[in-house]
């Protein structure tokens, strides 16, 4: 984690990711447990391929992320969280393919 990085910073990038990513305004807000305002309340709800949208640019996201890190800072969160190393290994297992 960053030093001086908030809860509330957090989110903000994750619905700037999103918007970002295309994910419309109703799925981002549901994502963060917003209403929408006014009539797109009324008229706009969250479908399932909204909620695969999410899913897919989040996962993508990631998969960034940890192509992005160092192998000093692979080995320390696989250290820490083990599944990451699973799917990690996983993720090039797929890229040699």
């Amino acid at each position: 984690m960053l030093p001086g990085f908030t809860f509330n910073e957090g989110r903000h990038t994750h619905r700037t990711w999103l918007s970002e990513d295309g994910v419309p305004e109703v799925a981002r807000a549901a994502r963060l447990g917003h209403r929408m305002p006014g009539m797109g309340e009324v008229y706009e709800h969250v479908t399932p391929p909204m909620k695969k949208k999410v899913r897919d640019v989040l996962e993508e996201r990631w998969r960034q992320s940890l192509q992005a890190l160092q192998p000093g800072e692979r080995e320390r969160l696989m250290e820490t969280v083990p599944r990451v190393g699973e799917y990690y290994r996983a993720l090039d297992t797929r890229r040699a393919s």
